[in-house]
């Protein structure tokens, strides 16, 4: 019984861990998107709501293009959809 709490402890940290890991690329990517373009309304919600594989340089793209850019045309209809959102909510 021991040995089970023991596993069930140590998988509950790893997910902690692999969650903190995510929070940290986001911050990473909201912030080096906020230092591309410089709006940070447009950064969080790219950063909050984009699939984590996103590369960030996808947002500056995103934002300097508009519809028509390349990066957006890449992404799937799901998350053109929260880019259109997030480019509507930023203005």
């Amino acid at each position: 019984l021991s040995q089970q709490s023991f596993q069930q402890f140590e998988s509950v940290s790893q997910f902690e861990k692999a969650l903190a890991a995510v929070d940290a690329i986001k911050r990473r990517k909201k912030l080096q998107c906020v230092l591309a373009i410089g709006n940070g309304t447009l950064c969080e919600c790219l950063s909050r709501k984009l699939p984590v594989d996103t590369y960030f340089r996808s947002y500056a793209s995103i934002a300097n293009q508009g519809t028509e850019g390349l990066e957006y045309g890449r992404l799937s209809g799901a998350d053109q959809k929260i880019v259109d959102q997030c480019v509507s909510d930023s203005r």
